[in-house]
């Protein structure tokens, strides 16, 4: 395992948030700016990015190799489903905290620290089975993400609203299997401009990220004992439930190593750009990434004895 590789892709995550905090402190960024950023990231990048990352050539046999991941990436989201609704409540959390903790839980950050640590730890053969293992994470994202994110807003015996999944993460979702199914070529420079906007949208998430923790005093980002208990869930006792769920029935090292390794990513960057974006705890969903990522430094190495 390339130990280094893997610390340089955190560092890179950091330099980027350092350079979002130095934003806002210098006054480029405010609250319009961001809150315009957050909206442009999660209505034009991250769809853009979801279209381009879907846009592969289509055979039976990929589609066929698609089920044994797929199948245990269903598995994974259902175990960190569980978590995510439980524990929350096991802290004696608030209805706004709940959503925020459960989606930092649910979610890690698969794409940006995903596949570089995938990389290190077993080399490119296993990229494609990740980028299998991911498909249903942008599906849920928008949906079950923001569920969580949104719930406890109208109070707890509010209806619920469809209109709240016809947003555009979903509707690139199924606009990126339709262009795979039917293998759609678009004209190179349409093509190269949804990729463009999709590859700013890890760089734009850090920074984004960076100007929301300004807001909090230094002395709060670290303040708060629920989410260093949500941190270590989510580093630690995620993946070891992962692998003892899989590792009795599964013997590839792919089809193991990287469902555990992907549970051990730190909080996804999309829990504070959706927070902002649908006005839920900003501030908890920026500490949470921040932690969570700042621990892992420690944590990712741990877990990947289990599975190289």
């Amino acid at each position: 395992m390339d130990f280094v590789s893997v610390f340089n892709q955190i560092v890179i995550l950091f330099l980027l948030i350092l350079t979002g905090y130095a934003a806002r402190r210098m006054g480029v960024f405010d609250d319009h700016t961001t809150s315009g950023a957050c909206s442009f990231l999660v209505r034009v990048a991250l769809p853009a990015l979801i279209i381009s990352s879907m846009m592969v050539p289509f055979s039976a046999d990929l589609l066929s190799a698609c089920e044994g991941m797929l199948l245990i990436s269903v598995v994974f989201y259902a175990i960190s489903l569980v978590v995510a609704w439980y524990l929350p409540k096991m802290l004696g959390s608030s209805e706004e905290e709940k959503g925020v903790y459960g989606f930092l839980l649910m979610f890690s950050n698969t794409a940006f620290m995903g596949f570089p640590v995938i990389d290190a730890i077993f080399g490119k053969d296993a990229l494609f089975y990740t980028a299998i293992f991911n498909l249903p994470f942008n599906l849920l994202v928008f949906s079950i993400g923001i569920l969580m994110l949104t719930r406890y807003k109208n109070g707890a015996g509010a209806r619920f609203d469809p209109k709240i999944l016809l947003n555009p993460g979903i509707i690139a979702v199924f606009i990126g299997f339709l262009f795979f199914l039917l293998s759609v070529k678009l004209p190179v420079p349409v093509e190269g401009a949804i990729s463009a906007l999709g590859s700013l949208t890890t760089p734009l998430s850090m920074i984004v990220i960076g100007a929301m923790l300004a807001r909090i005093a230094p002395s709060e980002i670290f303040a708060g004992w629920r989410v260093y208990v949500v941190t270590a869930a989510r580093l630690l006792l995620l993946p070891l439930i992962v692998w003892a769920v899989l590792s009795p029935f599964i013997s590839d090292p792919y089809l193991l190593g990287v469902p555990v390794i992907m549970a051990a990513m730190p909080a996804a960057a999309n829990a504070a750009i959706l927070a902002e974006e649908y006005e839920a705890n900003t501030r908890l969903a920026s500490q949470g990434v921040f932690i969570s990522t700042l621990f892992c430094t420690l944590t990712i190495p741990c877990i990947a004895v289990l599975v190289v």
